[in-house]
């Protein structure tokens, strides 16, 4: 994309800030998850199982990464925003509300505490990500991460729990 731009317009990509979506979802064509995108000939990457969705290590490494390709880009010093993350999966595939929470929770920590000189943001101490936002407010169709349910608007326990960490932490 960076080398596409600038063979395009003669001038390196003018980036004030990076945004991605950070889930943990099967990268295979024609199955559940994310698919392969349009353009690529691969026909899979990585094959996370359903169990994976809530793998705080693997969240994290995929931040890590990106990081570290910013970093390699010369991208270092530009915030990153996870503009959309959380557990899209059902319960009855075993995302339990206390799992959730407890997801939430330790994304919520990881974001306010993961820093690393030589990758981070030097501007913000170099944390790894400056911004983000849990996802969702209120979905019909990927429920099981709203803070509040979209017919009645009442917050969800989940959102009773966000709320919680905002206030204790």
């Amino acid at each position: 994309m960076l080398a596409a731009y600038e063979r395009e317009f003669g001038a390196p990509m003018p980036v004030d800030v990076w945004n991605i979506h950070n889930f943990i979802l099967r990268e295979e064509a024609n199955s559940w998850g994310v698919g392969i995108p349009p353009g690529f000939d691969d026909t899979q990457k990585k094959l996370y199982e359903i169990a994976d969705h809530d793998d705080m290590e693997i969240f994290a490494q995929q931040i890590i990464n990106f990081r570290y390709w910013m970093w390699k880009q010369g991208q270092h010093d530009k915030p990153l925003i996870i503009s959309e993350y959380g557990i899209l999966m059902p319960p009855d595939y075993g995302f339990p509300a206390e799992a959730v929470k407890q997801f939430m929770w330790d994304s919520f920590d990881f974001f306010l505490n993961a820093r690393d000189e030589e990758i981070g943001y030097p501007a913000d101490d170099h944390r790894l990500v400056q911004q983000w936002c849990w996802y969702s407010l209120g979905d019909t169709l990927y429920y099981t991460s709203n803070l509040f349910d979209p017919q009645t608007f009442v917050i969800t326990p989940l959102g009773e729990a966000f709320g919680e960490y905002v206030r204790t932490r």
